[in-house]
């Protein structure tokens, strides 16, 4: 887990205080209240602050909340109905995420409840958003596009936001400051690449892939279809595991002209190497951290069962995995991630202007890992460090989204010229 120097300590987990700083981070956009949301923490205490009463606390704030949404609407206040149905959305999202085990039944019908009621919250808001439906091997990514007007057809610098291991696409509109991106003058573009979850809730078998320029590529062959889009103009910006599959498309991809990660991330399995270290250097008592790469599927098993015995949030973690790399034990996700996950070599061949946000609350090993990416880019570059007395130190400065978007969509606009 990361080193937050503002954790909420609301609950034991550190999970569940990332995901409450999550959930009430989208509070500027109108999808989170902090009453509702400090609601679902009493009732997630109540119920033992186990992840099964997580899921209940936030679904039953979300029922309520949908419930108050439809209340407004046939009140004919339909701002005040759109702002409850984005909180809605947010709530049942919240509930879905936590849910054990990954890609249940239970979990889809969570995950089609938080869709409902964001579609009417779009509906009724007052920029322009559609649903797409990306072309991608043989089936389809889902995703929005948004614009300030739908009567806008001008062609506008278009801002891919690309999501990380454990978000739904349509949640980059909020982590991405999607609002102030509209007003900055930018069309947004959020979608579900494989490995992420509205793309595992259709079709189970869209596991992560590491290649991610095979991904970006069919949203880029999309975008040219759009009028609306200038394509001489397109910028990427990737969170979390975005950190690493931003950079590795745009190693690749020529039609992406500049790219903004927030929390770089070189090399994915040395960073659950260096989480793993970090954390619970006690488990690896005896063993030596060199030699890990030398560990088969079964070592690390048997090394973590340990922990899993004891930590319902380090089990809630390798299911995640699991479901999202389509692998059966933290031991065969660790070695199918190792050897493959690694653009560090790639920084060479990225030429386009490149942002590098980073919360200094990420962690020693991952702001190294950071930096030395940083430092082997040969591009034109700009590093930013959010701290905690800007109150922006959590992991993707969730945080502080907004104060995330001024230096992002300014940074856009120079870069792209707009």
């Amino acid at each position: 887990m990361k080193q937050m120097m503002m954790r909420l300590n609301i609950f034991k987990s550190e999970v569940m205080d990332a995901g409450i700083t999550r959930a009430m981070g989208y509070t500027p956009y109108a999808a989170a209240s902090i009453g509702e949301c400090f609601y679902a923490a009493d009732l997630v205490k109540k119920h033992g602050e186990t992840f099964a009463g997580w899921v209940a606390a936030w679904k039953e704030i979300a029922v309520r909340t949908e419930e108050l949404a439809a209340a407004f609407a046939a009140d004919d206040s339909p701002a005040a109905a759109g702002r409850a149905y984005l909180r809605a959305w947010n709530y049942y999202r919240a509930a879905e995420f936590a849910v054990m085990p990954q890609g249940s039944q239970a979990q889809a019908a969570l995950y089609r409840d938080s869709i409902r009621c964001l579609d009417k919250g779009f509906e009724r808001a007052t920029y322009h958003s559609e649903k797409i439906a990306i072309p991608y091997e043989g089936t389809t990514l889902p995703g929005y596009f948004f614009k300030a007007s739908s009567q806008d057809q001008q062609p506008r610098a278009t801002i891919v936001l690309n999501g990380g291991g454990d978000g739904a696409g349509e949640e980059m509109f909020f982590i991405g400051g999607g609002p102030q991106g509209l007003d900055y003058g930018f069309n947004l573009l959020v979608f579900h690449g494989p490995g992420q979850r509205g793309a595992l809730h259709q079709d189970p078998s869209l596991c992560f892939r590491p290649d991610w320029e095979h991904v970006l590529g069919p949203v880029l062959d999309y975008c040219q279809t759009r009028p609306d889009v200038d394509m001489a103009r397109i910028g990427v910006y990737g969170v979390s595991l975005g950190g690493f599959l931003a950079p590795r498309a745009a190693a690749f991809e020529p039609r992406i002209r500049a790219v903004a990660v927030n929390a770089i991330l070189p090399n994915y399995y040395r960073h659950w190497m260096d989480e793993a270290l970090e954390q619970a250097p006690r488990i690896f008592s005896g063993a030596i951290a060199s030699h890990l790469a030398g560990y088969s599927a079964a070592d690390w098993n048997k090394l973590v069962s340990p922990v899993l015995k004891v930590r319902e949030d380090a089990r809630f973690v390798f299911s995640l995995m699991d479901w999202t790399n389509r692998t059966s034990s933290p031991g065969e996700f660790f070695k199918k991630i190792q050897g493959v996950w690694d653009i560090m070599p790639l920084a060479g061949q990225i030429t386009v202007p490149f942002l590098s946000l980073q919360s200094e609350g990420e962690g020693e090993n991952a702001s190294r890992a950071a930096e030395a990416f940083y430092e082997a880019l040969s591009c034109q570059k700009k590093h930013v460090i959010f701290r905690a007395y800007n109150g922006a130190d959590q992991h993707c400065t969730l945080n502080n989204l907004q104060l995330a978007a001024d230096v992002l969509y300014p940074w856009f606009r120079k870069v792209l010229a707009l």
